[in-house]
């Protein structure tokens, strides 16, 4: 009888363990096929993955129905459409996006990532969805400032950590120290500072959220790149297809009008 037993254990244990390398192998070549390029892996699972935040409007934010939408997550929708398959977010903080490129847990991302120099030596990027620019504001009705030298001596509001911080000392300016936009804005208006300098495009959200607002974009810096795609390197038939699909939704106007949608204004474009 203990040996029957003893020969049962055998023949389970060699069972399972054939069992768990089959399905091991299997669990390897269903998430990553060295012979399948990402784009057609993604045609095959009829969905193109994206990493996002979230958390950032007006570029990818929950709605007052915890509906996942912003600037980034329907361009994001109208690109995937272009390509024939769906889009599917997975939501992340800010320091784990590209990471999860790296992970293939994403096959990439819409949270307005700039192509940095830095950035370039590890990801291939699209071509850009997104221009932005640095901006001057004032109270309305302010017309010394035309230009960033201009701000050589004024009082500028900037929270303490920010480029902008530094962009505005770099010019000459006398920092008053404020938590975000919002207190800059009220710093403006009451007189305690005659300046702030942020990114045009969270100005122009602001704007649009409060249109009666006694501020005004008085000065510009020069158009900078702010968001493209980032696809692991050797992927080009994916950068491509997504070029591609960009380009169609350039030429139907789809770019533009979520760009007004969102800023007032077409950002889409230099």
């Amino acid at each position: 009888m203990s040996r029957n037993i003893s020969v049962w254990k055998k023949f389970v244990t060699v069972t399972i363990a054939a069992i768990s390398i089959i399905g091991f192998g299997a669990c390897g070549s269903s998430n990553n096929s060295s012979s399948v390029g990402e784009l057609d892996q993604i045609k095959e699972n009829g969905e193109i993955v994206f990493g996002t935040e979230g958390t950032y409007a007006p570029f990818s934010y929950h709605d007052a129905d915890d509906k996942l939408t912003g600037y980034d997550v329907e361009v994001a929708t109208a690109v995937a459409k272009e390509l024939g398959v769906k889009a599917k977010f997975v939501e992340a903080n800010w320091d784990s996006l590209l990471a999860g490129v790296d992970a293939k847990k994403f096959d990439t991302v819409a949270d307005q990532v700039a192509p940095s120099d830095e950035r370039k030596q590890k990801y291939d990027f699209t071509d850009l969805y997104t221009y932005s620019q640095g901006v001057a504001v004032t109270k309305k009705g302010n017309d010394d400032i035309k230009t960033f030298a201009d701000i050589k001596g004024k009082n500028a509001a900037e929270t303490k950590t920010s480029n902008w911080n530094q962009t505005a000392q770099e010019n000459g300016a006398n920092i008053v120290s404020v938590n975000d936009f919002a207190q800059a804005v009220d710093a403006i208006t009451s007189g305690r500072a005659e300046v702030t300098l942020n990114d045009k495009l969270a100005v122009l959200d602001y704007l649009k959220q409060k249109p009666d607002a006694e501020v005004q974009i008085s000065a510009k810096s020069e158009v900078s790149p702010a968001a493209a795609f980032p696809i692991r390197k050797g992927e080009d038939d994916l950068v491509k297809a997504v070029n591609d699909a960009l380009a169609k939704l350039r030429k139907k106007g789809v770019l533009e009008k979520l760009s007004v949608k969102y800023f007032g204004e077409d950002v889409s474009v230099k």
